[in-house]
């Protein structure tokens, strides 16, 4: 069963992030909620997922590289928020 890889979620986080591209009717920075998952499998293969619930955003399970892979994720989830309308 070589075509078959498998993979344990290690942990699910909770991480808010602020947005300055997302602002309410009083110019107030909305602050996103992403729920992310991280699993590994026997050979140090890391996949991460998110989810941004009330936005319609889901991060399909990605391969991870780097040394911290919380971080990596969160930098992934920054790129699929609204960009700083001011910049």
């Amino acid at each position: 069963m070589d075509n078959i890889r498998e993979f344990k979620v290690k942990n699910h986080y909770l991480v808010e992030i602020d947005n300055q591209g997302d602002l309410d009717y009083r110019q107030k920075v909305k602050t996103w909620s992403w729920d992310i998952y991280i699993a590994a499998n026997d050979h140090q293969e890391y996949r991460g997922k998110a989810l941004a619930p009330g936005k319609g955003i889901e991060i399909p399970w990605t391969e991870l590289s780097k040394a911290d892979l919380l971080e990596e994720m969160i930098e992934i989830c920054e790129r699929q928020m609204p960009k700083d309308p001011y910049q």
